[in-house]
């Protein structure tokens, strides 16, 4: 590890202590969980229709619930000079529309970047000051999207609730100082979910191949092997930065092939986050610190279970 990326590594650990975990505590754990089948929600789920392994050991499930808890929204933006012209239009009107479906008890916070990551306003419910500044919102500059990522997560400490994070880019990272390997670290100290989308444009589709992204068909073993490049070598491999902090928080990464599919992703984004289970347990035979792997499952039911990897107690 070079001198630079180590204090880099430091700084991340340093601003992102090992306690801010798990808002609700070391006694009682909540994991955020998407059950779909076919592509769509699966409502109407118990305790008893989920098997959940902390470390290996299997939990008793306390409480299953469709969180009714105000939301925060936390729109992150890349504002970048590729977006100019249509891009941010279709850009400002996903962004609109994702907050349009927020209820009247959510908040909404946003985070424009380029080569500068700017707080562009903090949580507020009110559409006329949320749509002002969406409306301000102007193009230019490079992509730090590393540092923008770590921006958004470093905010999770200002709300108590549920928090989503729709990280928003339609490029490479071409101007962060922060290693992504800390920032994904991170991101496993926190309980926000991260729901990624990535503009898959022409002109981008070839910087792509110049960067070796994967095909979208490409097979999960390879995917994996990618994957574990990544942990070896992220700056190689940085185009696995998103899907790996989506994943390892319970979300995804969405690839929109043009600008105006936006609005339809980040409405569904928000949509399918509030269809989310919560699970709570009280950790049970585990480690007293340390990293927690959690592996969520139904038992009976059949669907798609989409959780965070694990956490730090």
């Amino acid at each position: 590890m070079t001198p630079l990326r180590a204090a880099l590594v430091a700084l991340v650990a340093m601003l992102v202590p090992p306690q801010t975990v798990f808002r609700s505590g070391v006694d009682a754990v909540r994991v955020d969980v998407l059950v779909t089948r076919g592509g769509r929600p699966v409502a109407g789920l118990t305790a008893s229709d989920f098997e959940l392994r902390d470390s290996g050991v299997r939990q008793q499930i306390e409480a299953v619930a469709l969180e009714d808890v105000p939301l925060h929204l936390l729109l992150a933006l890349d504002m970048s000079a590729s977006m100019a012209g249509e891009p941010l239009r279709h850009l400002k009107e996903a962004a609109h529309a994702a907050v349009g479906s927020l209820g009247a008890n959510d908040r909404v916070s946003l985070l424009a970047f380029s080569h500068v990551v700017q707080k562009r306003m903090s949580w507020s419910g009110n559409a006329a000051t949320i749509g002002g500044v969406i409306d301000s919102l102007e193009a230019g500059g490079s992509t730090s999207l590393t540092d923008a990522a770590f921006a958004a997560l470093a905010m999770r400490e200002s709300v108590d609730g549920r928090m989503l994070l729709l990280l928003f880019t339609d490029g490479l990272d071409t101007a962060s100082w922060l290693d992504p390997l800390a920032v994904v670290d991170a991101a496993k100290r926190t309980d926000l979910v991260v729901d990624a989308v990535r503009l898959d444009s022409p002109a981008n589709q070839t910087n792509q191949r110049r960067g070796n992204l994967l095909p979208r068909d490409t097979p999960a073993m390879v995917q994996n092997t990618m994957y574990r490049w990544f942990l070896e070598e992220p700056r190689l491999f940085r185009q696995q930065f998103l899907p790996t902090l989506a994943d390892e928080t319970g979300g995804e990464l969405i690839v929109a092939s043009q600008s105006r599919d936006l609005r339809g992703v980040f409405v569904k984004i928000v949509s399918e986050f509030k269809t989310r289970y919560v699970l709570t347990y009280s950790p049970q035979n585990v480690p007293p610190s340390g990293w927690h792997p959690l592996e969520v499952k139904l038992t009976d039911k059949k669907g798609e279970v989409r959780a965070r990897r694990g956490y730090t107690r």
